[in-house]
């Protein structure tokens, strides 16, 4: 045997005798005289090494694997304890602000892409063991369906009886830590605990607002409109795929605030969660709150869910959700096209076309207002005051401020600038 690999072998013998004496390795005797409390400190341990050491978590899983494998019922085997805990985590969530796809954008964030995926699958096992697609309001319905398309479902979350892999021991660990620490959110719809009741969700009359019907197929039409000017690389083509959705917008806007405001009802403000992808998130969220600031829908960013939660009218909220989706389109085709790609880059790039784009629109907005005459400024000011109480309501420890200033990258800032000047808006923009 050659110098160099006995020198191999002793160094795995002295990681074996280290692993010994750190991490409990119980024979089936001990392991069926473990209290539920000992099991759940060694699962807790556990989750830590995945969180902080996922290199060394190993002898960790072996030991749970051992504990399940002599488990003599369900109440014994961690991993029937961990996927326990974490349906009954998910559902406090839900109680507590989360709606589903919050949930899962959250791991992606602040955990990893296998952590996610597992949270999605708990997700969807809660929802079908509670009946949310039966009980729950149709937008709560609609993201349980998106996570099913993405996701599936598989009811075996972690094998029972030892038999889960390190991989899946980790993935469901790391997105129990996750559970552990999530924040309350505020409820935009009516937690689990009151579907099925008599007790309608906070919101004003809208017995004069446009029929439902027809309001889905305006915003059906103006969603086409704009992903043609999106998808076509013809400024000309842009331009007027971008109009005809821009008078759709103005004509759909009026008419449900006007219709509102001659019946003597309430506006009726809600809030909106827009998730936010990486990279570059926070420029992202920006150019969502100078699109709403420009059209009087109040925003607030949550780093933490990687979040925007937009409030206002709901027809104000859809269509600035629109706009910011096609100018963040042109936004990331444009900075894919400069020359330059580094990231202080594209950060100063998306900063200032959000910038930019926050003046243009707010000057389109202003040029509307002033054209249709004083008459339309008590109704604009009657609406502001709804969406101010509304926000407050939800925020009310929430003080207006900005970060703190930072250098940016000249060169994206010119770029970014350049580019906002040339993105396709709708001219004379009127959201009220």
């Amino acid at each position: 045997m050659s110098r160099e690999s006995r020198q191999r072998r002793e160094a795995r013998r002295r990681a074996q005798r280290r692993t010994t004496r750190v991490t409990p390795q119980p024979s089936d005797d001990v392991a069926s005289g473990l209290q539920q409390s000992e099991i759940i400190a060694l699962i807790d341990r556990a989750v830590r090494f995945a969180v902080d050491a996922p290199r060394s978590v190993g002898p960790h899983v072996a030991v749970l694997n051992e504990l399940g494998a002599v488990a003599e019922s369900d109440s014994y085997d961690p991993a029937a304890l961990v996927v326990d805990e974490a349906l009954t985590r998910v559902a406090a969530a839900f109680e507590h602000g989360w709606q589903p796809l919050d949930l899962v954008h959250a791991a992606r964030r602040q955990t990893s892409k296998p952590a996610a995926e597992w949270l999605a699958r708990v997700v969807l096992i809660e929802a079908s063991s509670s009946g949310a697609m039966v009980c729950a309001p149709q937008p709560w319905r609609d993201q349980l369906t998106a996570l099913s398309s993405r996701h599936g479902q598989d009811d075996a979350l972690l094998p029972l009886h030892g038999r889960a892999t390190s991989q899946q021991w980790v993935a469901a660990l790391v997105a129990l830590d996750l559970l552990h620490r999530i924040p309350r959110l505020e409820a935009l719809v009516p937690p689990p605990s009151r579907w099925g009741t008599n007790s309608p969700p906070r919101q004003a009359s809208t017995a004069a607002a446009p029929a439902g019907g027809d309001r889905a197929k305006t915003l059906a039409k103006i969603r086409a409109l704009l992903a043609k000017a999106e998808s076509t690389d013809f400024a000309a083509e842009a331009e007027a795929f971008t109009a005809k959705a821009q008078d759709l917008m103005t004509r759909h806007s009026i008419d449900e605030t006007l219709l509102a405001a001659d019946a003597g009802s309430s506006f009726d403000v809600h809030g909106r969660r827009v998730l936010i992808d990486q990279p570059y998130a926070l420029e992202k969220a920006t150019l969502l709150h100078v699109v709403a600031d420009a059209n009087r829908v109040r925003t607030i960013w949550n780093s933490f869910a990687a979040h925007v939660t937009l409030v206002g009218l709901p027809t104000d909220v859809e269509q600035v959700d629109l706009l910011f989706t096609s100018t963040l389109v042109q936004a990331t085709r444009a900075m894919t096209q400069a020359d330059l790609s580094s990231a202080p880059f594209r950060r100063a790039f998306l900063h200032a076309f959000a910038v930019r784009i926050g003046e243009r629109l707010t000057t389109s907005s202003e040029e509307a207002v002033a054209s249709y005459g004083s008459s339309l400024v008590p109704v604009l000011e009657r609406q502001a005051e709804a969406v101010t109480e509304e926000f407050e309501r939800l925020f009310p420890h929430v003080l207006s401020g900005s970060r703190r200033s930072r250098q940016l990258d000249r060169r994206g800032w010119d770029a970014g600038t350049r580019a906002a000047d040339a993105a396709v808006l709708p001219a004379g923009r009127l959201e009220a």
